[in-house]
């Protein structure tokens, strides 16, 4: 009898410390995701601080400090984080106008198109800030055809956005998808 109540015991034992132990490792893990999205969080507002005082320059550099931080692989708060700072990056570079603030603001947004794997509120807004580039691009050129075609580049990017707002829309309320229309 006493050798089944010391496996009994033994067995409640090793289950409190694999239980401890997990509860642990969830809290570890909560940590890492937490800190990094802290990080992000007071470079955010020292980029907003920087902007209030015209400091252009210095809120791109906060918003690239962004960029550099290292999530937790497969979180998606680390991945929505990191798009949103591609999309505030391409808009901050956009700010200061001309072709070669454009072209910078374009790669922002295709690193943050290369770096979703899902689509999110967040990829969506990658392309209206793509879009606004565009927009941006058709002002400042002079030619016709070149003027024609960043506009077009401007309504494909709000469609790919359409597209998947849709999407997650119908995603969340549980809904059949639409045929595209062509």
């Amino acid at each position: 009898m006493m050798k089944r109540t010391n496996r009994v015991g033994l067995l409640l034992l090793l289950v409190l410390a694999t239980t401890c132990n997990r509860d642990e490792l969830s809290a570890r893990s909560d940590e890492a995701l937490l800190l990094p999205l802290g990080e992000a969080r007071a470079l955010h507002r020292r980029a907003d601080l920087h902007l209030l005082d015209g400091e252009v320059a210095a809120a791109i550099d906060d918003v690239r400090e962004v960029l550099a931080i290292r999530f937790p692989a497969g979180s998606p708060e680390g991945e929505y984080a990191l798009l949103d700072a591609h999309g505030w990056l391409a808009r901050l570079l956009l700010s200061q106008g001309g072709e070669e603030a454009e072209r910078q603001a374009l790669a922002q947004i295709e690193a943050g198109r290369k770096l979703a794997t899902h689509d999110s509120f967040f990829r969506a807004h990658l392309e209206s800030v793509a879009a606004d580039v565009y927009k941006a691009r058709a002002k400042r050129l002079s030619d016709p055809a070149a003027k024609k075609e960043a506009l077009r580049e401007e309504l494909r990017a709000h469609e790919r956005a359409i597209a998947i707002d849709r999407h997650l829309q119908r995603t969340l309320l549980s809904l059949p998808d639409l045929p595209e229309e062509h």
